[in-house]
């Protein structure tokens, strides 16, 4: 895939979520359908910290001398990256690393807040058009997930990272429609 297209991806499921949140009520982004699940505010705040704390930094990383590489990219990363599969699978955060989940558990917050920082998360991730026209196939950085993988793949992780997120938000939103129990919001 080129950056292009990678990057058109990355605007284009930003934008359905920014035009989202802007038409959602500010209660309505704070509900939780349990105690064990987020809102819909919680939802996009994680997004944004797992590329803040996670994926940028690695992306960053990969482009450097500072970049690890541990194990080749496996099966999982193969079928995502090289083969384009997606697949809707539920993970638990609680299997991740200790300092993953910590960095990665969202806060509550205020629709305002909210926008001004999707806004600012939109604009930072396209300011890394640059990395990625610089990189080449051999730059790689350790994802514990996936194994070896390149800048490109970095960066598309970002909008997969989002799209996964979709069910949890569309469940979410029918709960707040219907009221109908959400056990895996």
């Amino acid at each position: 895939m080129d950056n292009k297209k990678i990057l058109n991806q990355f605007n284009k499921k930003a934008n359905e979520w920014l035009v989202d949140l802007r038409m959602m009520d500010e209660e309505v982004i704070q509900i939780k359908p349990s105690e064990t699940s987020w809102s819909i505010s919680e939802v996009y705040d994680h997004v944004m910290r797992v590329a803040r704390s996670y994926q940028i930094p690695n992306l960053q990383k990969s482009v450097t001398e500072l970049a690890k590489r541990k194990k080749r990219k496996n099966k999982y990363g193969i079928a995502i990256f090289d083969l384009g599969y997606r697949k809707d699978v539920h993970i638990k955060m609680e299997k991740f690393p200790k300092p993953l989940v910590e960095a990665f558990t969202p806060a509550k917050r205020d629709k305002r807040d909210l926008v001004k920082d999707f806004l600012s998360f939109i604009k930072e991730v396209n300011e890394l058009q640059d990395i990625l026209e610089k990189s080449g196939k051999d730059h790689k950085q350790y994802h514990f997930m996936f194994g070896d993988i390149n800048t490109r793949e970095w960066f598309s992780l970002i909008e997969l990272h989002i799209w996964l997120h979709d069910k949890q938000k569309a469940k979410i939103k029918r709960y707040i429609e219907t009221k109908e129990l959400c056990i895996e919001c």
